[in-house]
């Protein structure tokens, strides 16, 4: 498994340079100080005609507004966009809630803003999925049946509905994966969802903004999942940059984010929000208190 991690990373990291040119394009200043390049990341999904779409649009409007190239590519997971902010292979990008406090302590990752509907409501949930036809209507009637989480460092994904049924179902976190027949890691929130659609799995774990969002994509059809619990309020993942860029453009970056839903709101409305809005790291604690209820290291989640 390390081993395929490192291939990932080392596979995003040679597509980054081999995109800009043979030396590192932020080696290069402007009058300013600032890298030629800012270098933006973002998870890939199957619906590469609408989110990626709109993401990539965020990333034009940036480097219009800075006056510098911004560099927009896709990563596959967690793991890969944390390592290579590490490696200074991405300047920005979105993580989910929990994938942000690893990338806090692996990669000095720092927040820039959360998109909510407005500053007070930045929030969102994780849902428990089935198939529509599926005559489960609990989570105590998915026992013995297969289960989809997202990704080990997924918020909604994993984390957030794993502590859920470790309260719920009056187990320990090591009973989890024997309590379903099967537990297995998709990928995406949309793969999973898609595994649901087409009644390739019992159960998921999703977010729950993801379940409309892509359905309105045309990605499935929304009769075709039904939704059977709703966790607590997550805070949502940040856009977050690495430690070391210059104050001033992170101040116009931030700027800029927290003023975009003036210029581009389709961006946000395809996920159900209504803008950027300001946050803290400290907005992160509850992330880390359910890191410690689970008892797994950022380590065993990224395993």
């Amino acid at each position: 498994m390390k081993k395929a991690i490192f291939v990932g990373v080392l596979l995003l990291v040679l597509s980054v340079v081999g995109a800009c040119s043979q030396e590192s394009s932020n080696e290069d200043v402007n009058e300013n100080g600032w890298p030629t390049t800012l270098k933006m990341g973002m998870m890939a999904t199957e619906d590469d005609n609408n989110l990626a779409r709109t993401s990539s649009a965020f990333a034009d409007d940036l480097a219009e507004e800075l006056g510098i190239e911004v560099e927009f590519f896709e990563g596959q997971d967690y793991n890969m966009m944390i390592e290579a902010m590490r490696a200074e292979q991405i300047d920005i990008t979105n993580f989910g809630p929990f994938g942000y406090i690893i990338a806090v302590e692996r990669s000095k990752a720092k927040p820039i803003a959360i998109m909510g509907e407005s500053e007070e409501s930045a929030m969102y949930h994780s849902v428990i999925i089935v198939p529509a036809d599926s005559p489960v209507q609990t989570l105590e009637e998915l026992e013995g049946e297969d289960f989809l989480f997202v990704d080990p460092a997924s918020t909604s994904g994993h984390l957030f509905p794993r502590a859920s049924m470790i309260s719920q179902l009056g187990i320990n976190n090591d009973e989890i994966e024997s309590y379903f027949s099967s537990v297995a890691y998709s990928g995406g929130h949309d793969k999973s969802i898609l595994a649901i659609a087409n009644g390739d799995a019992a159960g998921a774990a999703v977010c729950e903004f993801c379940v409309p969002m892509f359905a309105e994509s045309g990605l499935f059809d929304a009769d075709d999942v039904r939704i059977i619990q709703t966790t607590d309020p997550i805070p949502g993942g940040p856009l977050a940059y690495r430690e070391g860029l210059p104050e001033d453009l992170v101040e116009a970056i931030k700027e800029f984010a927290l003023s975009y839903h003036e210029k581009n709101p389709e961006y946000f409305e395809v996920m159900g929000y209504k803008g950027y809005f300001p946050v803290e790291d400290s907005d992160y604690d509850v992330i880390r208190e359910t890191a410690e209820l689970l008892d797994m290291s950022p380590e065993e989640m990224l395993e």
